[in-house]
């Protein structure tokens, strides 16, 4: 086989756990069995059940009372429905016992079973996975119904697919009446731990849990959804967290014993603040929670050549950690060429640089990732460094983007996400705005004429004429910065670049307005007011990401995140399809 370029396709429209597919169609209950016939071909379950090689697999069925589901040709609203399903050999759930000690699906329960179901089972689509992979696409990523990503690869040796670069999947299908069967020659362990379980069953962490314990984050750590009720429907609302664990022979190399120890070492740093004891351990607590699910390479992440970043992903409010990486001097084979290899350490300039214990971290779990440190990480606050802010880097839109957030590479079509009634955005558009092809407020991937592109996508505001949205920024360390807008230029925003019938994108800027600003009496110059039209700044015709002047020097008083708010002042957004904004990224660039 001929070596291939890397390229991500993102599936789109891929179901999570009872969203776009309706909850009545896995219900537990076999109520529907026998309810489907088809004249062609058999359901899913029908044709496992009429195969030997599968015998073990119907039984994983049967038990999780997930049989009927995988039967079944419509939801509870009439709809056709289609599944990729992964069927596990005999041999390889025999495999699959022995390694978890068990002789049978029962013992490990029916919870687990229902989950091992839908993590080896796609909705909404029957994917041919030979018309996926050509000359430039060698991984597929698709998510399965228990909402998990799985890679799918070309095998090496061409008798298949791999997923999750670990279970072989046949090249063939066995093709049903409502979907596509691949045989298995493994299985993917189903996700079925909390953050809280990985933490209990760690390296003894006994003070790390009773300081989770004491602040009232362990409840955070086990829960991985709540449930409400819309319009008479229940929604799901799911959380990720990422846990900085410090192991006890971490804490104890550091002279802490027990719990006491760290209030004690947590106050000794900290005499200026006027919190108490209880206050500071609930800091330190939430400095070490993320605020979403992150691997080691997205926490080591840099910009460019950077060696140094600097991140507010904790829940600590107000609070920042710096991340500074260093080549070690050796590489690895990797599939362009050798591939340099670097550590990464935490607040390096503080007691001790922390960093990963590699043996004991990138440990997922179902609602997140468990780290492991090596050493305590108190809070910290680093100097002054240059700020990449991604403006779509909350964890509500990596939620909502689910797998086409942030993709490897560039797209064949852009996929869009309408942000406008997220929580970490206020959006208003009080004057409509013109007929383009974005939302209000829309995250978008990119296309090859927008490669440069970080993490290959952007933010697009079309809010029309004195339409404004507000965001958080990144937390920033007090100082002096100058400010910088990254921006997604395409040809079609030409009347922008050269002010053709509009004011170029014409937007003002103000930092920390009050809520109870009133526009007719207060004074906006007090919150660093700013009238600016970046696109005018672009030189070039083609498309491309293009630097424009926001702010040449802004002051921030103390460390801290600040709310800005973008409010369009060119009158053609109302009414042109093509004044709208598409902002990458907001670099804030310290001045000496």
């Amino acid at each position: 086989m001929k070596k291939q370029i890397k390229y991500t396709l993102q599936a789109a429209a891929l179901l999570t756990i009872f969203t776009s597919c309706d909850k009545d169609l896995w219900d537990f209950s076999d109520k529907n069995e026998g309810a489907y016939v088809s004249e062609e071909r058999s359901p899913i379950s029908t044709t496992l059940s009429q195969d030997e090689t599968f015998t073990e697999w119907v039984k994983v069925l049967e038990y999780s009372e997930l049989y009927s589901t995988l039967n079944s040709l419509y939801d509870a609203n009439a709809s056709s429905v289609k599944f990729t399903a992964f069927a596990p050999t005999d041999a390889a759930m025999h495999e699959f016992y022995s390694k978890k000690g068990v002789s049978s699906i029962n013992e490990l329960g029916k919870t687990f079973a229902q989950a091992l179901v839908r993590t080896m089972t796609c909705a909404d689509d029957s994917i041919e996975f030979s018309e996926k992979f050509t000359s430039k696409v060698n991984l597929y990523q698709i998510q399965s119904v228990a909402g998990e990503k799985l890679d799918v690869t070309v095998d090496e040796n061409e008798t298949g697919y791999r997923l999750n670069d670990a279970v072989h999947i046949s090249y063939d299908h066995i093709a049903c009446s409502n979907g596509f069967i691949y045989t298995a020659d493994g299985v993917v362990n189903p996700l079925v731990e909390t953050v809280w379980d990985k933490l209990s069953a760690a390296a003894p962490s006994t003070i790390m849990q009773q300081a989770i314990q004491a602040t009232g984050y362990d409840k955070q750590l086990r829960t991985i959804a709540d449930t409400t009720v819309v319009l008479g429907r229940l929604h799901y609302t799911y959380y990720n967290y990422t846990l900085l664990n410090v192991p006890d022979a971490v804490f104890q190399r550091a002279g802490i014993s027990n719990l006491n120890d760290l209030k004690t070492a947590i106050a000794q740093r900290d005499k200026s603040s006027g919190m108490s004891q209880d206050q500071l351990l609930k800091q330190y607590v939430e400095y070490h929670i993320l605020d979403a699910k992150y691997s080691m390479a997205e926490l080591s992440e840099m910009n460019g050549d950077d060696t140094i970043a600097i991140s507010s992903k904790t829940l600590a409010p107000n609070q920042i950690y710096m991340v500074t990486r260093h080549y070690t001097g050796d590489s690895i084979p990797g599939p362009e060429g050798n591939v340099a290899v670097y550590v990464s350490y935490f607040n390096q300039d503080d007691i001790a640089g922390q960093t990963f214990d590699r043996s004991s971290s990138d440990v997922l779990a179902k609602n997140g990732y468990f780290h492991n440190l090596t050493s305590w990480m108190p809070v910290y606050e680093p100097a002054q460094t240059t700020v990449v802010w991604d403006l779509a880097d909350y964890s509500q839109v990596r939620q909502a983007a689910g797998i086409n957030y942030r993709p490897e590479n560039v797209e064949s079509s852009e996929t869009k996400i309408d942000l406008t009634k997220l929580d970490c955005y206020t959006v208003d558009v009080p004057n409509g705005r013109g007929n383009s092809n974005y939302s209000e407020l829309c995250y978008v991937t990119c296309k090859s004429n927008l490669k440069d592109c970080l993490y290959h996508d952007r933010v697009v505001l079309n809010m029309g004429y004195l339409g404004s949205v507000s965001m958080k920024t990144p937390t920033l360390v007090k100082g002096k910065y100058r400010v910088t807008v990254n921006m997604a230029y395409l040809t079609e925003q030409s009347i922008m670049r050269t002010s053709s019938g509009c004011k170029g994108g014409l937007i003002k800027i103000l930092v920390d307005l009050p809520e109870e600003f009133d526009s007719a009496t207060d004074d906006e110059s007090l919150y660093n007011k700013v009238l600016v039209a970046p696109y005018t700044e672009i030189t070039k015709s083609l498309p491309g990401v293009y630097e424009g002047t926001l702010y040449e020097e802004i002051s921030f008083d103390e460390t801290a995140s600040h709310t800005m708010k973008f409010i369009i002042m060119d009158p053609a957004a109302s009414t042109s399809s093509k004044v709208y904004l598409q902002f990458d990224t907001i670099v804030f660039t310290p001045i000496e």
